[in-house]
């Protein structure tokens, strides 16, 4: 493939203390992940099932359109393992380093279990921002196509207090998080240099719970390893104000933010009026809802009606890396 060299550098973006750039590569859908249906995410499998494939689209990224950070992950280990291949086979064909996004689950257990993705856990979530929400939450909740790709396609499978009862102020005061399952993460990684690390949206279930003394505990521990640490946010309605009211000392939040609303709780409005109040950098995800709302459109959504500080967005194929890059860019006016 003949790649001309783009010379336009992606601007830059104060994050704690580095610069951050203002467009960055997401993950998906090298692991599968569409946020459409599973019958996609069969076809993503089949399109990323090895390293050269992925390598390719990053590439391609790099050198024509000057991406220089990358989200990693460990959910997945076998498929994010391939990526981290994928990046490091990139960077020594191109003889350049990437820096790497970490997102960094927090095992959060009860008696001795984990508990971060539990029922019990879901049913919280959705009882904290109906009290914050009411009806629109619900209103919102069954118009969110993320969300239903998420519960398998279906809403039947939708977690409530009415199927499942949140935690007890007895568990709540139970939570704690595994530091050796954090280690085994934090392994998962070994070997690479963290630009950024970014603890899991399990942020949401602590402040929502009140467990403020396990946030500052987890961010202080990350903190003693790398130097910037952010905290992606599902429910930034409800967290970020939290987050800011209780003194966390973080670098910036990661957050879907995105025109149509998708996967922002407890609705969109909410969500995009506890970011616009923040004054510390925000990083949007999911601008293209899932692939629902393309182009220019979903960047000037982001960075010109939010005011976002940077964006981070799934690659797919190269067409569609050239076809995203250049509207995310002339948004930018580069």
């Amino acid at each position: 493939m003949n790649i001309k060299k783009n010379t336009n550098s992606i601007p830059n973006t104060k994050l704690g203390e580095i610069y951050f750039p203002k467009l960055v590569m997401g993950i998906h859908p090298f692991d599968g992940v569409s946020y459409k249906s599973s019958e996609q995410d069969r076809i993503n499998l089949k399109m990323f099932g090895n390293v050269t494939s992925i390598s390719k689209v990053i590439k391609f990224a790099v050198e024509k359109h000057n991406f220089s950070v990358v989200q990693v992950d460990h959910m997945n280990p076998r498929l994010n393992r391939m990526h981290l291949q994928a990046i490091w086979e990139t960077e020594l064909s191109l003889k350049k380093s990437l820096g790497l996004l970490a997102y960094i689950l927090i095992p959060i257990t009860l008696n001795g279990k984990l508990t971060s993705y539990s029922e019990k856990a879901y049913s919280t979530l959705y009882s904290n921002d109906l009290s914050i929400a009411g009806c629109k939450y619900n209103n919102k909740i069954f118009e969110d196509e993320i969300l239903r790709y998420n519960l398998g396609g279906t809403f039947n499978n939708l977690i409530t207090p009415e199927t499942v009862s949140p935690f007890t102020q007895k568990e709540i005061e139970d939570l704690s998080i595994d530091y050796s399952i954090l280690e085994q993460y934090l392994g998962f990684y070994a070997g690479c240099e963290i630009l950024v690390a970014d603890p899991g949206a399990e942020i949401d279930l602590l402040a929502a719970t009140g467990r403020f003394d396990l946030i500052r505990e987890y961010i202080g521990f990350l903190k003693k390893r790398f130097k910037t640490v952010i905290t992606s946010v599902h429910h930034a309605g409800s967290t970020i104000p939290l987050i800011e009211e209780n003194g966390i000392e973080i670098d910036g939040y990661l957050t879907p933010i995105n025109e149509l609303g998708m996967f922002m709780f407890p609705t969109r409005d909410i969500a995009i009026d506890a970011i616009k109040q923040t004054n510390l950098p925000v990083i949007a995800m999911k601008a293209m809802a899932g692939g629902r709302y393309l182009g220019e459109k979903a960047f000037e959504y982001v960075f010109n009606n939010v005011g976002v500080d940077s964006c981070m967005f799934g690659l797919g194929t190269c067409e569609q890396v050239d076809e995203t890059s250049i509207a995310a860019k002339s948004v930018l006016g580069i």
